[in-house]
């Protein structure tokens, strides 16, 4: 006979708490139809007007959504209200922890709604920085009041501020529990991979390498939305960049005699925008077919290094002087490092060996993958079936 409190205490609706616009790739990537299928009442839950309200309006996704069961919150007082009717659910939490979202996790421990966090798509953070007088100047004259609450709330304990540890932490590689979040030992690991991964499942069995295409893996970076969520000034601007990159990719296809091909950003609107890469194709949303018919690939930092390391495509790291010392720039040569490569710096005169820029390092890929992709012996199926076995199994008692 089964406990009816038994029953009563099983999740039967899963909510995706998220603070940035809600389009086609999130409603893809975060497995909505799979949840379902697995018979979960899946809603998504917007905080972007609160948590950033400096985007709202601003940040237009190029791949709007319909979805009937996305709410979008703009007061406080109405999300608390509605988090304190909340039965048999699961969050999945994709807010950042920052005063901002503050009351998101003070919400949620009030009226003890178990949720997760995510960890699953860890990047190398940078090589360590000099500590010499030119680094102190640059991060004195980006001092700002907001950076210096930021940090004092960094150290504040979660317990401190009325807020619980999570329930589960979504992991991937081994390298990926590096974020600032509410946890506690208490809180379950679940090891489980880059959302990427998914993709490389499903196209795995199916590579191909052409001769004669080069693919650059495009991060929008004079433009990334991530500026304006930050209040950010650009590492990058477009009339420096891109007449830099063009040269490069001139020299490229002149030297390999390959065809470069532009794997556009996913957020990114080019189709708005002057030709920045002199008619070169310019493809958003097929990074991964576009890795496997390449011949290598052309990166500086993005999560999308993913594709070319499980297919074993070589990489070539490229810099440019405005990134050289920004945080994107010690990103690019983290990767590299990890990979065993160096940064090609194309403001300066090119010397390169393509010898070596064109090989793969076996030992360095596998340590990558593990560390920052997926452990060792975690399950090979698809991220949000595993997240729906263990929520099947979650008793809130």
């Amino acid at each position: 006979m089964i406990d009816k409190n038994s029953r009563m205490n099983k999740i039967n609706k899963i909510i995706f708490f998220i603070s940035s616009p809600f389009n086609q790739r999130d409603y893809s990537r975060f497995g909505i139809e799979t949840l379902e299928k697995n018979g979960f009442d899946v809603e998504v839950w917007d905080f972007t007007p609160i948590v950033y309200p400096q985007v709202e309006g601003v940040v237009i996704p190029n791949d709007p959504v319909n979805y009937d069961k996305h709410h979008k919150f703009e007061y406080k007082k109405d999300v608390i209200l509605a988090v304190g009717k909340l039965k048999n659910v699961f969050v999945i939490n994709f807010c950042p922890y920052t005063p901002a979202a503050l009351f998101i996790y003070r919400a949620l421990s009030r009226f003890k709604i178990p949720y997760s966090v995510f960890m699953a798509n860890a990047i190398p953070f940078g090589q360590k920085r000099k500590l010499n007088i030119a680094w102190f100047y640059s991060k004195i004259k980006k001092f700002t009041f907001r950076k210096l609450f930021g940090f004092i709330f960094s150290l504040i304990p979660s317990s401190y501020l009325g807020v619980h540890p999570a329930t589960f932490i979504l992991a991937g590689g081994e390298k990926s529990l590096i974020y600032k979040y509410p946890v506690s030992k208490k809180t379950e690991i679940i090891w489980l991979h880059t959302l990427d991964y998914d993709i490389y499942l499903e196209e795995k069995e199916y590579v191909e390498t052409s001769n004669n295409t080069a693919v650059f893996l495009d991060e929008y970076l004079p433009f990334h939305e991530d500026y304006f969520f930050l209040s950010m000034t650009p590492y990058s601007t477009a009339d420096k960049y891109y007449p830099a990159l063009c040269n490069f990719f001139d020299y490229v296809e002149d030297k390999c005699d390959v065809e470069l091909i532009i794997a556009a950003h996913p957020r990114s609107h080019y189709e708005q925008l002057p030709d920045y890469f002199n008619s070169r194709s310019v493809i958003r949303g097929d990074t991964i077919n576009l890795v496997k018919k390449s011949r290598f690939v052309i990166a500086h930092a993005s999560t999308s290094i993913n594709f070319p390391v499980l297919l074993r495509k070589p990489i070539v790291f490229i810099t440019t002087n405005e990134l050289n010392n920004s945080p994107e720039g010690y990103a690019i040569r983290s990767f590299a490092g990890l990979l065993n490569k160096k940064t090609i710096n194309i403001d300066e005169e090119y010397n390169i060996d393509w010898e070596k820029e064109l090989c793969v390092d076996e030992q360095a890929y596998n340590n990558y993958i593990n560390s920052y992709i997926k452990i060792k012996g975690s399950k090979e199926k698809p991220f949000w079936e595993i997240v729906a076995e263990r929520l099947k199994n979650y008793d809130r008692t």
